[in-house]
């Protein structure tokens, strides 16, 4: 019986990241080419404004995280209607105050504006962020209305569908921004592409996807299940947002929009690379851990590992690479306005040696304690804030890429910590990968000395 299980296990991650790999090349495919487009049509400090009104919104998303997906992957009810339901509900609630929040917001930066209490030559005194700000607050409202199906999916680690929802609306939105460029080459276009991406993924969820219904229900049990799980998802996503954003957060305050605009150009680059393992560990990692432990135990270890080799690999091979090769990548993708970009992309590609820890944090949330990712997340938050500022006054820009890129260093002594104590460290297994970081340097150096 427990062969058929491993078996039927097996099947499904594999099938699970053949999709997940598959969505990657096409939707990574998507992304750059409608960067590309875009970047050609559009000036760059564009993409500065839209960088802090994106940050903004995604803050307070994460600022009232509580885990509903999570909750459902991870809960032994979460296949039942009334605890989908009851989520379901929460989640529509959450999307109308942040888009109440979000409304507000755009208010208090109009305001602030108005009256010069914003920093003059920053990215939050740009006249336009006000009203995009004001029209991207609808976009949680609408999502608030997403089908738990999608996650429903992801429990039962079936992404063939879940891929096609997000591959279907992305490229929507590329569509509308197309649109609406070739009418208005505003920043408008790249609102309208959020916010179409939005809306058409909340009606591919209720049509796309099998599974019960969603509907208004509420179970007083079920509510305190989530927000019991929930409270430390919470408490991890405010630190996270602090950390994942904080570099344009406090960038927003002392460069330009010109200046941001290329940084995000070479921000997005290194960023998809963490999307996408960022999407491998959570379709995968999380979904199979928890089904191993609440099945095999024992087994958890093994099945940790076996997750983080190619993980590893991957990323330690793409930060060597990208640390060489970084400035003619850029020079080969975009035009002459956005070379500054190439460096920028260098120094950045070192935070991908940290990024491979990821399926560590997903063994904690599958365990049922996402507590221990606080100490993790935390740990990183106090060097960034404090380092950042004084690197940035007394070396300049390049000063603060380099504690951006290393800040994600300041952990790893902790999440050795934690894997020790919890019994899932094996120092043979961490040493035997670290030699893909210097194969990826002369991979990358070969690259620089072919194109450049």
């Amino acid at each position: 019986m427990i062969r058929n299980i491993n078996k039927s296990l097996k099947k499904r991650v594999l099938h699970a990241g053949a999709w997940t790999l598959i969505g990657y090349g096409v939707s990574q495919a998507l992304r750059l080419g409608s960067n590309l487009i875009m970047t050609r049509l559009l000036v760059p400090e564009m993409f500065g404004v839209m960088a802090i009104a994106n940050i903004i919104l995604y803050g307070l998303a994460l600022f009232s995280d509580f885990g509903l997906g999570q909750s459902i992957i991870q809960s032994r009810r979460g296949e039942e209607p009334i605890f989908l339901n009851t989520a379901w509900v929460v989640q529509i609630l959450r999307g109308a105050v942040l888009c109440v929040v979000a409304l507000l917001i755009a208010l208090g930066l109009y305001i602030a504006d108005t009256y010069h209490l914003l920093p003059p030559d920053s990215v939050y005194a740009h006249p336009s962020l006000p009203a995009i700000v004001l029209a991207l607050a609808f976009s949680p409202l609408i999502s608030g209305f997403e089908s738990n199906k999608l996650a429903l999916a992801r429990r039962k680690i079936e992404l063939g569908v879940v891929t096609q929802v997000e591959l279907v609306s992305q490229f929507a939105a590329l569509c509308s921004m197309l649109g609406w460029a070739m009418i208005d080459r505003s920043i408008w276009a790249l609102v309208t592409g959020a916010l179409v991406s939005v809306g058409v993924r909340v009606i591919l969820s209720h049509v796309m996807l099998s599974g019960p219904k969603n509907g208004l229900a509420w179970d007083r049990e079920c509510f305190r299940e989530i927000i019991g799980y929930g409270k430390w998802v919470f408490l991890s996503s405010i630190l996270g947002f602090l950390l994942a954003s904080g570099d344009r957060l406090m960038l927003g305050g002392l460069v330009d929009a010109k200046i941001l605009g290329l940084y995000s150009i070479a921000y997005m680059m290194v960023s998809s690379i963490q999307q996408v393992m960022g999407k491998l560990i959570d379709n995968i990692s999380f979904p199979l851990l928890s089904e191993v432990i609440r099945n095999k135990p024992e087994d958890v270890r093994s099945k940790y590992y076996k997750l983080r080799m190619p993980v590893d690999i991957v990323l330690l091979l793409l930060t060597g690479i990208l640390f060489f090769s970084g400035h003619v990548i850029i020079d080969l993708l975009y035009d002459g306005r956005y070379t500054t970009a190439g460096p920028m992309l260098e120094i950045l590609s070192l935070a991908l040696f940290e990024n491979r820890f990821g399926v560590t944090g997903q063994y904690y949330m599958a365990r049922g304690v996402p507590r221990v990712l606080i100490p993790l997340i935390g740990s990183r938050i106090p060097p960034l804030y404090i380092l950042l500022p004084i690197a940035f006054k007394y070396y300049g820009f390049d000063g603060a890429l380099w504690v951006i890129a290393t800040n994600a260093f300041f952990s790893i002594p902790v999440t050795y910590y934690y894997k020790k104590i919890n019994g899932i460290l094996d120092i043979k297994r961490e040493l035997m990968v670290l030699p893909a970081l210097p194969a990826g340097a002369l991979i990358g150096k070969g690259i620089a000395m072919l194109l450049g």
